[in-house]
């Protein structure tokens, strides 16, 4: 048999080293056969797939993201415009018609935008960190702290202004707002007691200045910059607010004489015979209140000798312009003839008179500025009145066709009747029951917004608040946007009831940013019109109708031609604004159409590629409705970003054209943003 070979073992491992290396090599072996695997598993997988993969799961991520931020800005709209509603609602309303039911819906409609914002601030949170990647993103987020700051703002303040409305309405919902006078005391205390509410949002108001601050326009992509101008506009109307509300105890303890006892000086303006700032004075009267309540009040008719004229020795003291109506005796041009369309000028002017002349109740604290329109809609009110001096009944129907009957039949003794009238409305105004005269206030409120009624107080603190409340009958400087006022001074008759006036307004702006402007001004004095008016007849004055007009451009404008004009205009160069002084003629039955052609200096302002226009368009006080229509030429190549109002027309021709059409029912703004 062969010799079995013993088997040869394995060396013995003698040394730790040894013992490691081996260890090493297996390891190794193991890894190469685990990625061998791994490779040949791969392999049988479509890479493409992968890759898309890759680029899904993060698409899907920012696709959530959108989704949650355009869900949480469709909740903000939706409360917005329910918001928008209600303010709509109320604001349509006169003053007459509020009740406490629409403060309450309104200040839900603000919770609930607050609650949107919230919920769109934390849906969108997990965004903030990004906010470096977009600057639109970084607005949004921006504008979303902003707009919570301002909401919380607003419903402070209304938080604030709740227990003095509860108090006026009688804590009934359907109950009409009203402001009783004769409970000024306790409206004085409990807007006193919502003065934490007011000092609260005035905090949110200066945090959402701080962020608004932040905001760069120049940054901002179209879609935005409209929100970001409302957040100011909102911001600016809110501060404003916020400010009155905070000092408006002290103002109502003055206004009300609470304290001590008010006089305040009424000027009767009869705007069929128009003047710059209302009407010819033909009117004119007196009161003084003391704690909320009328103590006293005359009317009287407006004489050489009532009121009591100045000393002849203090004419020199009113300068009358050149262009003006020239006065045999010029320091009565400071009672019934002001030249300025800006009420306070016409106020105090009005107010120097009467205090100079030694007057009953000099020297007065505040003037009243009320024309007839606004002793129309106090009739309508009342219902009637009965005068019994003249044994004759008058509303707001037959008001001015009794007046002018007296006229024609014994000249001067009309104004004797105006003023009876005027002292039997306050009389009988005295004992009406609260429902009515709560239906007066809302006549008041609108003849306050249509500037039928203007206040003007020797006291700066109330003419700001007026200001802010729109009733001060102010005119605006125009020195870095453009403007047009048109104010008239009727040279001959009463006959601007039935002037109708027309205004249309062309402007195309050039590539400077300065305007070319054409104004034209049509006249329409028909006798279909003029033969139902009762101030309007042979036996009232001269039919035709002539009147000194200003029109009032922005400052540092250039008149280049005119038409139609019977006289040259004289160019007057105020600080805030240029006027252009000339004649009209319409004669009876006829229509007539005036024509000024100027340039203004550069308006536009440029804020990166945004350029912004913005027209201020003001009403005569004591006017009524006129229409305005505007016409807006862009630079070529110019892209509208937004308008403000919407435009009732847009063209594109050589040029984009805008066209705009208004009604001066009150004061009007149009704001054109646009890129080139």
């Amino acid at each position: 048999m062969p010799d079995l070979e013993t088997p040869t073992l394995p060396k013995p491992l003698d040394a730790p080293e040894e013992l490691f290396r081996e260890k090493r090599r297996r390891r190794r072996r193991t890894k190469r056969r685990w990625y061998r695997k791994l490779t040949r598993r791969l392999g049988r997988y479509n890479w493409r797939v992968l890759l898309l993969m890759a680029i899904t799961i993060p698409a899907a991520i920012v696709m959530g993201a959108l989704i949650l931020a355009m869900n949480a800005r469709t909740q903000v709209e939706n409360s917005w415009e329910s918001l928008d509603r209600i303010w709509t609602t109320v604001g349509r309303k006169s003053g007459a018609d509020l009740t406490l039911s629409d403060f309450e819906h309104l200040q839900a409609g603000v919770r609930d935008l607050n609650a949107s914002l919230g919920s769109a601030r934390r849906q969108t949170l997990f965004l903030r960190p990004l906010i470096r990647l977009s600057g639109d993103l970084q607005t949004t987020f921006n504008m979303l702290d902003a707009a919570q700051e301002l909401t919380l703002a607003a419903d402070n303040l209304l938080t604030g202004l709740q227990p003095a409305l509860f108090f006026l309405t009688q804590g009934e919902e359907e109950e009409r707002v009203a402001t009783q006078f004769s409970s000024g005391e306790r409206v004085v205390e409990l807007l006193s007691l919502g003065r934490g509410r007011f000092t609260r949002a005035g905090q949110h108001l200066d945090a959402a200045k701080a962020i608004i601050e932040r905001l760069d326009p120049t940054k901002v992509s179209p879609g935005l910059l409209a929100t970001v101008d409302g957040l100011e506009s909102t911001y600016q109307l809110l501060a404003d607010m916020d400010r009155v509300l905070l000092r408006s105890p002290e103002l109502l303890t003055a206004a009300l004489g609470l304290e001590e006892t008010q006089t305040y000086l009424i000027l009767a303006q009869n705007n069929d015979e128009l003047r710059p700032a209302g009407g010819y004075l033909s009117t004119y009267g007196w009161m003084t209140v003391r704690n909320g309540r009328v103590l006293d009040y005359d009317y009287r008719a407006t004489t050489p000798n009532s009121p009591n004229p100045p000393p002849q020795s203090m004419a020199d003291q009113i300068q009358i312009p050149q262009w003006w109506i020239p006065y045999q005796q010029p320091i009565y041009a400071a009672w019934d003839s002001s030249w300025s369309p800006d009420f306070p000028t016409t106020a105090r002017m009005a107010a120097w008179f009467y205090d100079n002349g030694g007057n009953p109740h000099s020297p007065v604290d505040g003037v009243i500025g009320i024309d007839l329109v606004a002793f129309e809609y106090i009739l309508a009110e009342l219902g009637s009145v009965y005068v019994p001096d003249y044994g004759i009944t008058v509303n707001s129907d037959n008001f001015r066709e009794t007046v002018y009957t007296i006229r024609a039949a014994n000249e001067g003794e009309h104004k004797e009747f105006v003023a009876a009238v005027y002292r039997q409305i306050f009389d009988d105004w005295q004992r009406v029951d609260q429902e009515k005269s709560v239906q007066l206030r809302g006549a008041l409120l609108k003849a306050l917004l249509e500037k039928h009624i203007m206040l003007y107080f020797t006291d700066d603190s109330l003419n700001e608040a007026m200001r802010v409340l729109g009733w001060l009958g102010d005119q605006k400087p125009a020195q870095d946007h453009d403007y047009l006022l048109v104010a008239e001074a009727n040279l001959g008759n009463k006959a601007n009831r039935s002037v109708l006036r027309q205004f249309t307004y062309d402007v195309t702006i050039q590539d400077d940013g300065s305007l070319s402007s054409r104004l034209a001004i049509a006249y329409d004095y028909s006798e279909r019109v003029a033969e139902k008016d009762p101030a309007v007849a042979p036996a009232h004055g001269d039919l035709d109708y002539r009147s000194l007009v200003q029109v009032f451009v922005p400052a540092q404008s250039t008149l280049t031609e005119t038409s139609n004009l019977p006289q040259a205009p004289v160019v007057v160069p105020w600080e805030a604004h240029t006027a252009f002084v000339a004649r009209a003629a319409v004669d009876y039955n006829h229509s007539e159409r005036y024509q000024f052609l100027y340039r203004t200096p550069p308006l536009v302002t440029q804020e990166g590629p945004y350029y912004r226009y913005r027209l201020v368009a003001q009403k005569q006080a004591g006017t009524l409705a006129e229409p305005l229509n505007v016409q807006i030429t862009l630079p070529a190549g110019a892209r509208t970003v937004y308008t403000d109002p919407q435009p009732a027309a847009s063209y594109s021709l050589d040029q984009p054209v805008l066209e705009f059409r208004l009604t001066l029912t009150s004061d009007r703004t149009i704001e054109v943003v646009y890129t080139r």
